[in-house]
């Protein structure tokens, strides 16, 4: 669902990452005049608290550490602290960590809060770049800049390997650029995922047919029929195809198959130039 919902509208979310430190100081004094605090909440983007969050102090001028996390309400509070100049590191896991500076001054408690962000998952991250490389190949594809179209769709199936959209539109791109065999294998992956889906199977036909001609005009006979064969499987009302196949189990002596077939052709193209000749050849083949 997750990602119909990206294809459906064309658009891909990019997740920026918040951090947000809002900084405050509440008086209360300390005894010492070197001594500092430091307290504060961690949440989420919805304001709701992150318990057992790791909350690190580092001391600039000493290189002391200190450490403590967050209750179940989010909220943290340091022992006396030397005042002066601190890097700040906040993690918790499934969330991108925080790393910042901060100043904690003598005799103050200083309050923060922290806003972390949830990490995005390598996969989803990988489907937001696929869908964002599909549609730029499809802004591609309308201004016929079908060569970087098809650079474009060819990453977003690398990212991500079911995407049956950018197969059908790669498959559909490279056949337009007459690279057939690259077509047939993008088309078989998208029949592959979806074969009940139309799109794939009417290119398939296509490429099948297309190459039955060549091997028939080459002579080769017996792969022409496997390819027709083949191009029948994906689509049996291509009206071509039944009539190559008529012919060629015609001159097997395939009398039943040659009948099937250029029935079909005169149902599927009642108006064709060659109706009269395969008429002709049904009546006799039919008397026989």
């Amino acid at each position: 669902m997750y990602l119909a919902s990206k294809i459906k509208h064309l658009a891909a979310i990019y997740l920026v990452p918040l951090i947000i430190v809002m900084w405050g100081t509440i008086s209360s004094p300390l005894a010492g005049e070197s001594k500092a605090k430091l307290e504060g909440t961690v949440l989420n983007i919805n304001k709701e608290a992150i318990p057992q969050a790791e909350v690190q102090l580092k001391h600039k001028d000493s290189d002391q550490m200190f450490n403590f996390e967050s209750n179940e309400e989010g909220e943290f509070s340091s022992p006396s602290l030397p005042a002066g100049n601190y890097n700040l590191t906040v993690e918790k896991e499934g969330y991108q960590s925080y790393t910042g500076e901060l100043k904690l001054r003598p005799n103050i408690v200083q309050n923060i809060k922290v806003t972390l962000v949830k990490e995005i998952a390598e996969e989803q991250n990988r489907e937001e770049e696929a869908v964002a490389s599909f549609k730029k190949g499809t802004e591609l594809s309308r201004k016929n800049k079908l060569e970087e179209a098809i650079q474009e769709f060819q990453r977003a199936v690398e990212l991500k390997e079911d995407f049956f959209e950018a197969y059908v539109n790669l498959g559909t791109f490279l056949f337009q650029q007459q690279k057939d065999d690259e077509a047939e294998k993008a088309l078989l992956k998208a029949f592959e995922l979806k074969p009940e889906e139309s799109k794939p199977k009417e290119i398939l036909a296509a490429i099948n047919f297309e190459k039955a001609k060549i091997l028939i005009q080459n002579n080769k006979m017996d792969e022409a029929l496997e390819r027709l064969k083949q191009s029948y499987n994906f689509r049996t009302d291509h009206a071509y195809v039944n009539f190559l196949l008529g012919y060629l189990y015609h001159d097997k002596k395939m009398k039943e198959e040659a009948i099937k077939h250029f029935e079909a052709f005169l149902q599927l193209a009642p108006n064709a130039p060659q109706v009269k000749e395969v008429k002709k050849l049904l009546k006799s083949l039919k008397k026989d």
